[in-house]
């Protein structure tokens, strides 16, 4: 599935469980007592996506990783406790309880917020994976449906109402299956029985949900690269903090969100393979990634090399493989060749000369290739990439006015094209930072950012919370006006 449909499936899944079935609505501080849905329940089930039972504490853990000391800020029931020794299929906690009180903080919190957004993206790459592989490859649109069935009811019930699916799979044929299935008596397991719930997923689906467009091999390269370029000075970190600022935390731990994002064991471990990974996975969502890469994720050069035909001279796009004291030790994407010169974009580098494996960020570099011996280029078959994000894969998609994207939730620390579109905004309507300057166009919310944002969320009283994060009712209100 490509980005924004991910984003889309969210937002719809978060629809119809705790936001009315209003698409951009939803409740990250929902808390459910065990049996409040179904008799059968024994634990309770929390946030936006009803993470239930053992998903309700792989939630919780994921906040406590993204920011530790929050987390044990917010933490003031001995909840982490809770997660080590309680069994989590049958915690049963009461609503009115000051546990429960306690988890709604934590996960109505800035970062459990993005945590809920993120461990739902995941999921939804993970079924779409796993159903791929079990049904084979079909549209976004047939992916968002089955998705929205194993979510529901998981796989039995998915394979049930695909049984009754005429093939080719797609949204409508899907929808059609389910609307037989409150007359299948088989099984207590019937999704389609929430008649309204299914109308409505099909109807957002429809609605929202964009469908693939075919691109060349060429325009694949371009896309790929230009997520590369946009990590230019990525700094790695000291620690395990503030993983999405470029530059903030900086130190030689490496920490980074490119491990955090892609495989979170690796973290702490040179990250120059991750680097990639993350970029191809951004690009072009899990499965295509891949494919492109012949495995999952690329950690270890060698391990790549012996996967491709390894070329002798360069080719745009091809994946650097760096030759050095008798092994492949460095990686990176060739994003420009001429005569025996190539350019490239490298994770855990230096803007030194030469290279330089497990340094300290993401930097663009030039090489003579002449002066390599042994170094290799592997070269992805990038033609048989059919969808892409509007967006080029950057994650940011800007829609409305003269924005050609829909930026995404801000809070201190993140940087990207969202934060950018914000400073522009706030510096035309004549709001500064705290320093009483103009705003930096740096792309990073820092405490200028934050105090700009939360002097203009002051001036709209009544209509803003002054929270100091931009979320998409103060985006509206910005583009707006």
């Amino acid at each position: 599935m490509i980005e924004k449909n991910i984003e889309v499936l969210r937002k719809i899944l978060y629809a119809v469980e705790t936001g009315g079935q209003v698409y951009g609505n939803q409740r990250y501080d929902a808390f459910i007592g065990a049996g409040a849905n179904t008799p059968n329940e024994k634990a309770i089930t929390i946030g936006a996506g009803q993470w239930y039972a053992g998903e309700a504490k792989r939630l919780l853990q994921e906040i406590q990783r993204a920011d530790p000391v929050q987390f044990k800020h917010l933490d003031t029931q001995d909840i982490e406790g809770e997660l080590l020794h309680k069994n989590w299929s049958r915690h049963a906690i009461s609503p009115t309880s000051a546990k429960a009180k306690c988890i709604i903080k934590i996960i109505s919190s800035p970062v459990g917020i993005k945590s809920q957004d993120k461990l739902m993206d995941t999921q939804i790459a993970e079924y779409a994976e796993s159903i791929a592989e079990t049904y084979g490859n079909m549209p976004d649109t047939a992916m968002m449906e089955c998705i929205n069935i194993i979510h529901q009811g998981g796989a039995a019930a998915l394979k049930r109402i695909l049984g009754k699916t005429q093939k080719p799979y797609t949204s409508e044929r899907i929808y059609a299956a389910l609307c037989t299935d409150p007359a299948d008596k088989s099984n207590n397991n019937q999704v389609g029985d929430y008649t309204t719930r299914q109308k409505k997923v099909i109807e957002m689906i429809q609605t929202y949900a964009v469908e693939g467009t075919g691109m060349t091999a060429a325009e694949a390269i371009n896309t790929v690269i230009g997520i590369a370029e946009e990590e230019i000075g990525y700094l790695e970190k000291k620690s395990n903090r503030q993983l999405d600022s470029k530059t903030a935390n900086a130190g030689s731990g490496n920490y980074t969100k490119y491990w955090r994002d892609i495989a979170p064991s690796y973290q702490a471990q040179p990250w120059c393979a991750g680097f990639i990974t993350w970029c191809f996975h951004k690009a072009f969502g899990l499965a295509m990634a891949k494919k492109l890469l012949k495995h999952w994720p690329y950690v270890y050069c060698p391990d790549l090399g012996n996967k491709f035909a390894r070329y002798a001279n360069p080719k745009k796009g091809d994946i650097v493989i760096f030759y050095r004291n008798g092994t492949f030790a460095h990686t990176g994407i060739v994003t420009k060749v001429s005569g025996d010169r190539f350019w490239t974009i490298e994770g855990n580098t230096s803007g030194a000369s030469g290279i330089v494996a497990n340094g300290g960020g993401v930097c663009e570099k030039s090489y003579y290739n002449s002066q390599l011996p042994g170094t290799k280029f592997c070269r992805p078959d990038y033609s048989i990439v059919t969808n892409i994000s509007p967006d080029n894969g950057s994650g940011d998609h800007i829609t409305g006015g003269n924005y050609m994207f829909e930026p995404k939730m801000v809070s201190k620390g993140d940087t990207g094209l969202s934060v950018l579109l914000l400073q522009e905004i706030l510096k035309a309507r004549g709001f500064k930072g705290k320093d009483g300057k103009e705003l930096k166009l740096d792309r990073d919310a820092g405490t200028n950012t934050i105090h700009a944002l939360t002097k203009y969320q002051e001036s709209r009283k009544g209509v803003l919370a002054a929270d100091g994060i931009c979320g998409e009712k103060t985006w509206r209100d910005l583009i707006a006006i």
